[in-house]
């Protein structure tokens, strides 16, 4: 299970991301501060604002930042376009991440997996560009990582509120009628793979009909 805390940040000119392939770690390099904070500081470097997708604080809380189907700004322009930037705060150069923090990144990257229906890469900043990012003390490899992930199924649920009737009837009659092969939330953009899946599955139908 794990809760975001919305930040309700107010953005210049987004770009929307059409591929995410994997996520990008980074550390503040700074004190324990807010989402908006960044967010701040980032729109007084003339960007759009916050570069991350998501900003996990010292006790575990996980903050929403740039829109999560948009072009972030974090790694440089070749590694942004296909993923997620999350920013632990504090300077891991001076100190380690705190228990919290890694927990909570384990939950977050287990539920955008999970948003994605996808294994997605794991990397620090410093894999993709020069520099010292998350910081030298930051551990790794991800084995060194809290080892306990939630169920996929409960974090589903534990994430998205039940759904009205009408939508879980839509969901139950596309399965039924083989439009889609698993549970998918009805209100979250849809992916191409999944506009892609959906209509092969219509011609596979179109074609069996005609063949009776």
């Amino acid at each position: 299970m794990i809760a975001i805390v919305p930040a309700n940040l107010e953005f210049g000119r987004l770009l929307p991301r059409t591929y995410t392939r994997r996520i990008i770690i980074h550390h503040s390099a700074s004190p324990d501060v807010s989402a908006r904070v960044i967010h701040g500081w980032h729109l007084a470097k003339g960007w759009s604002g916050i570069g991350y997708h998501y900003v996990i604080r010292a006790d575990g809380t996980v903050e929403a930042g740039r829109p999560l189907d948009k072009i972030g700004a974090h790694a440089g322009a070749e590694v942004n376009c296909d993923s997620i930037g999350v920013c632990l705060t504090g300077n891991f150069m001076d100190h380690q991440p705190t228990g919290a923090q890694l927990g909570s990144l384990v939950q977050l990257a287990d539920y955008l997996e999970y948003t994605y229906a996808a294994v997605l890469k794991v990397l620090r900043h410093k894999d993709v560009a020069a520099t010292d990012c998350p910081g030298e003390l930051f551990p790794w490899p991800e084995s060194s990582w809290p080892q306990a992930q939630p169920d996929p199924d409960q974090c589903f649920s534990a994430c998205c509120p039940a759904l009205p009737p009408w939508k879980e009837s839509l969901l139950n009659e596309a399965m039924a009628s083989n439009l889609i092969t698993e549970t998918h939330d009805p209100d979250e953009p849809a992916p191409c793979w999944l506009v892609l899946a959906v209509g092969l599955n219509v011609l596979k139908e179109v074609r069996s009909n005609e063949s009776k």
